[in-house]
């Protein structure tokens, strides 16, 4: 299924392919496409069994095909696969193909697809993509893992003269995997495994770092695109495959891996990054100066202060990312070693650094877990504190770089909510805040709940936001609750 809001246009030119544009004004939070996956699997290095209804662990086996796996509480898959494996030519396939060779699931799935002519239409976009074989193979090892992974043991097993229409070489099994790779999204399984699902449309839209759109997935993983900003006529519909709490060459970098593309985005154009300097230097020749990169020049970083101009060489930016990104590894979930590293390394880094905002969101998931631990015990002000304060270190950042409905800024807004208000509570409750000053720190909070619900208003209800909402929610009708107790000065 793919149903388009008629407020779109399906166009094609040279530089971007197929994509999507606004015939008309469309509001923010107006859905643009609803889809559903073509496919659902997990990643090609996955060993671990997987149930083929709902895709969580299983360690038996489907007793009329026996080549598929299923968990306890599911008892059939998909009929057309069962009825493949269990008859005909899949009939003499050795049973024990996805035990010894569970990176070929996904593979595995598009090929059946084909087989049936009422779901290869919707294959068609996919195999309608070109693939230039030659820009792949000689990435950094990854040719050669899906080639021992996935197409030699599927090469191997017979299926290809089970699928004599198809034509299948091994050059043929690499484009699909690479078309797979390319229209997928990574999706969350229910028990928390990460997946990636293949949206023929959805996956295909053109990429920026500043998207103007949303990507919602529910619990069956089906799609829905909505609109995060306001749109007019000719607007190109953008998404975002990239992770945008990374600095413009870590998200180039990483959309170079996964898509083969370059981004020349607002962002990826501006070397403070929107003003958010997520990739800026203190500089070493004045005091108050940050150093941005010369993204047309040397690619050496220059002192923003124009009295200055001091620089800072390329070769020793690189350096120091790749010795605290080593550093960020080894700290392995150790709050000690983390603050030590935010404090040897903020006064070299801006502190909207996005290696900075990385230590600072470890810390605080890890004051999360201990206050969680310790709620009943004997919570810390000190420690919710600073917990208050990393989280409000990323607002500003996330409402930057994410504009209009933000996923990511009303997430940000949520973990700040439960510690501000776990503080004022404690606060409150010791004696150090008294009941008008409660009151106000209350109404700041509920102000705060009340702007993460209106970035997720558009979410689906049976989605991970969704659910979201609901949290906050609940957190919302205890904040008005105290408003109402106390609130009567």
């Amino acid at each position: 299924m793919q149903d388009y809001s008629e407020k779109l246009n399906d166009v094609y030119d040279e530089q971007l392919g197929r994509h999507l544009v606004a015939s008309m004004s469309i509001e923010a939070g107006e859905t643009l496409l609803d889809e559903r996956p073509l496919l659902v699997a997990p990643h090609w290095e996955c060993g671990q069994l997987k149930c083929a209804q709902c895709l969580q662990e299983s360690y038996v086996m489907c007793r009329k095909c026996q080549v598929y796996p299923l968990c306890m509480d599911c008892s059939e898959h998909d009929a057309f696969e069962c009825e493949f494996f269990a008859s005909g030519a899949g009939s003499r396939i050795s049973k024990d193909l996805l035990v010894k060779n569970y990176g070929i699931c996904a593979l595995l799935k598009l090929l059946l697809l084909l087989e049936q002519p009422d779901q290869r239409a919707l294959c068609q976009t996919l195999l309608d993509t070109p693939v230039k074989l030659e820009d792949y193979r000689n990435e950094d090892g990854l040719w050669q893992e899906r080639d021992e992974q996935v197409v030699r043991p599927l090469m191997s097993s017979g299926l290809v003269q089970a699928f004599p229409d198809q034509q299948l070489t091994a050059e043929v099994l690499h484009a699909h995997c690479i078309r797979i790779d390319n229209s997928a999204y990574e999706v969350t399984a229910r028990d928390g495994d990460t997946l990636k699902g293949v949206y023929v449309r959805g996956a295909s839209l053109p990429h920026s770092c500043v998207p103007n759109t949303v990507v919602a997935l529910d619990e069956q993983f089906n799609m829905k695109l909505y609109a995060a900003v306001p749109l007019e006529s000719g607007d190109i519909i953008y998404t975002s495959y990239t992770n945008p709490l990374m600095g413009t060459s870590q998200r180039q970098h990483q959309l170079r891996l996964s898509r083969h593309k370059e981004c020349a985005c607002t962002r990826c154009l501006d070397a403070t990054e929107l003003n958010t300097h997520m990739s800026s230097m203190k500089c070493r020749g004045c005091p108050d100066g940050y150093a941005v990169c010369q993204l047309s020049g040397s690619g050496d970083w220059r002192c923003l202060n124009a009295s200055c101009g001091a620089v800072i060489p390329a070769t020793e930016v690189h350096e120091l990312l790749a010795e605290v990104g080593s550093a960020l590894v080894e700290a392995r979930g150790e709050l000690s070693a983390y603050e030590t590293l935010l404090d040897q390394h903020k006064q070299l880094l801006h502190p909207n650094h996005f290696l900075l905002l990385d230590i600072k969101q470890n810390i605080a998931s890890i004051l999360r877990a201990a206050s969680l631990m310790n709620s009943l015990n004997d919570p810390c002000k000190k420690l919710l504190a600073r917990r208050v304060e990393l989280c409000g270190d990323l607002l500003p950042v996330c409402r930057a770089v994410v504009p209009g409905l933000s996923k990511l800024y009303a997430i940000a807004l949520f973990e700040y909510l439960l510690a501000f208000v776990e503080l004022t509570e404690l606060q409150f409750a010791e004696g150090d805040v008294n009941k008008k000053e409660y009151v106000a720190q209350l109404t700041r909070a509920r102000s705060v709940a009340k702007e993460a619900l209106d970035l997720l208003q558009f979410e689906p209800e049976n989605s991970a936001e969704g659910f979201l909402t609901d949290r906050i929610g609940v957190e919302l009708e205890r904040i008005e609750s105290d408003l109402m107790k106390y609130g009567k000065l």
